[in-house]
């Protein structure tokens, strides 16, 4: 596996998680109105790895 590979995995993986929490406050789990405070952290951590996933993007091919 590559580092770009990685990335890519990364990124999806983030991405996944962020619509995944908008997918749970859809579905009414929870007991806050829009996003509680369980949620951020989920998008905060989403977002760290989406963040992660962008900075081995530009290593190319060198093995992970």
């Amino acid at each position: 596996m590559t580092k770009r590979q990685l990335g890519m995995l990364l990124i999806a993986l983030g991405l996944m998680g962020a619509i995944g929490t908008f997918v749970v406050d859809w579905l009414g789990a929870g007991q806050f109105q829009g996003v509680g405070p369980a949620q951020r952290l989920a998008l905060l951590a989403a977002g760290l790895i989406v963040l992660v996933g962008l900075t081995l993007l530009p290593l190319g091919d060198k093995p992970a």
